[in-house]
């Protein structure tokens, strides 16, 4: 676990390089023992999945077509760790990973600089012990990643104006501000320069700091922001006409403000959620309500940054009615901040004689619930393909065609190494299919800017039948489902299983006389497929 090195639970503050490199071994500590998290973790992770072994390094496809919900610095990044590791789920965590290391190490750098030895020590260590943090680290999605880049920019960007107002170098750290941000954008969208811009906007209006203000939009680093952040959103709308008002206004405002989205909670939710999540150590917040802790002295300028960072992120997520956990992680840098403060206040008074044996409790408690999370987490993977996946990859051919029925398995795609897109079965006429919040209108949705592969992968029950009616003899289908579907769909009937799980079943279907008599030959009847 890492720790400040402890003598009697007295600080001895760490060599730098020693300590960050511990941080970084126990962000990656247990991200191998699990399976993919559905349906996020195997999205995300098949979506750089299907464009690796595709080649469609620009576009994210999602079976075979463009998947516009989100920008392509994840996909990338997991595109490059399956390259070199190769495709893992461990892999895909990889970028999650980096960007949580990455800005503990930015914290913690820009903390000795602004303030001391012992608070950047404290401060990183309550943020990579913050359950909500470690869980975030080894989690395959965009969140950590775009919580990375945020954190990563606030503090380049405050770096930039505290040495601007001291009359030091700061042009190249406004360009690493500038880079940062645009890489924010890449891994999220808008967000990515929208709240690190609201959060310095009002910190600079606070103290009234305008030099910072101009130091920051120095030209130079604006012309960096938009050369990094803008060509992949060009190449895209002039590849795929529509992208803008697909990416920008419906992902973006609509789906912001309006409602029947999932994962719909109350405009509070996620107070309870940030300290739940980051227990034990939010048992120490309440030392930030107090007016002393306010006052003026050494550390209040950056108190007042990282309350209003924590403050807008906070806010500006609980103003639309979907709400997911892991939109507040950009959030968990400025509290971990504050939270040393507290720490580091008590420590030091004369009646903090207690603190360094509850700074050590509370560390091993965190340390102790972050594995037990992830223990548990490993054992119940409900759903995965990754059981199947492993007989599939034993028996299946280059050439086989694999199929889905009535359902989407993100990860399949990933685990069984599948070397082209799957035909999904379903019923895509439904009026009801673009309005539902699912895995149906993402697949619909991306269909929508490749037709023809949308033709060839989005298909009804009475087109399966008739391309298995058409198919060569000899040639193999994997079929995926669940048991119901056994007597549902023609091609199955008579049929056992290849290999199946308590919630699915895969069947090996296998063009021939056999198939075309059970299934070209019948007339349908009523309840059948």
């Amino acid at each position: 676990m890492p720790a400040m090195t402890l003598r009697g639970c007295s600080v001895r503050t760490p060599p730098a390089g020693r300590f960050l490199l511990a941080i970084g071994i126990w962000l990656a500590w247990l991200a191998w023992i699990r399976p993919l998290t559905l349906p996020d973790e195997g999205r995300y992770a098949g979506v750089a999945w299907d464009m690796l072994r595709s080649g469609s390094h620009a576009v994210p496809l999602l079976d075979g077509m463009p998947y516009f919900h989100k920008p392509p610095l994840y996909y990338w990044l997991t595109e490059l760790s399956f390259s070199v590791f190769g495709a893992h789920p461990w892999a895909a965590r990889v970028p999650s990973w980096l960007a949580a290391w990455g800005a503990a190490a930015g914290l913690y750098g820009f903390l000795r600089r602004h303030r001391d030895a012992a608070a950047a020590t404290l401060t990183v260590l309550i943020l990579a012990t913050l359950p909500f943090f470690y869980g975030g680290a080894q989690f395959a999605n965009l969140d950590m990643l775009v919580a990375g880049m945020i954190t990563l920019c606030l503090l380049a960007a405050a770096d930039t104006v505290l040495r601007a107002e001291r009359g030091q170098a700061y042009r190249w750290m406004s360009l690493a501000a500038a880079a940062l941000a645009a890489l924010a954008v890449l891994a999220k969208g808008l967000i990515g320069v929208v709240l690190p811009g609201a959060i310095l906007f009002l910190w600079l209006a606070w103290g009234r700091r305008w030099r910072g203000l101009a130091a920051l939009l120095w030209p130079p680093a604006v012309l960096v922001f938009i050369a990094v952040a803008a060509p992949w959103f060009v190449l895209m709308q002039l590849r795929y006409p529509g992208f803008y008002d697909y990416f920008f206004v419906y992902q973006h405002f609509q789906r912001f403000a309006a409602g029947g989205f999932n994962n719909a909670q109350p405009f509070w939710f996620y107070l309870p959620v940030v300290a739940g999540l980051s227990l034990p150590w939010s048992l120490w917040g309440g030392g930030i309500l107090r007016k002393a802790f306010w006052a003026d002295g050494p550390a209040r300028d950056l108190r007042r940054f990282a309350l209003l960072w924590f403050a807008v992120v906070i806010a500006f997520f609980s103003l639309p009615h979907s709400k997911l956990v892991g939109y507040v992680l950009p959030a968990l840098a400025p509290l971990a901040f504050l939270l040393s403060e507290v720490i580091l206040g008590a420590w030091r008074a004369k009646t903090g004689g207690a603190t360094p044996r509850l700074v050590c409790l509370s560390a091993a408690v965190a340390a102790a619930i972050c594995a037990i999370a992830v223990g548990i987490a490993a054992n119940n993977a409900r759903g995965s393909a990754a059981p199947l996946a492993k007989v599939l990859r034993e028996q299946a051919r280059p050439e086989d065609t694999y199929v889905s029925l009535h359902a989407y398995p993100f990860d399949l795609a990933l685990y069984a190494r599948a070397p082209r897109p799957a035909w999904v079965v379903d019923d895509w006429l439904n009026p009801e299919v673009p309005t539902r919040d699912n895995w149906r209108k993402e697949l619909y949705d991306a269909a929508r800017f490749d037709p023809a592969t949308g033709a060839e992968v989005l298909i009804g029950p009475a087109e399966f039948n008739a391309r298995l009616c058409k198919a060569p003899d000899g040639a193999r289908y994997w079929v995926w489902g669940t048991a119901s579907d056994n007597q549902a769909y023609a091609p199955l009937r008579g049929l056992e299983p290849a290999v199946s799980s308590a919630k699915h079943a895969m069947w090996r279907v296998e063009a021939g006389a056999a198939l075309r008599q059970r299934v070209c030959g019948e007339t349908p009847k009523a309840g059948s497929r």
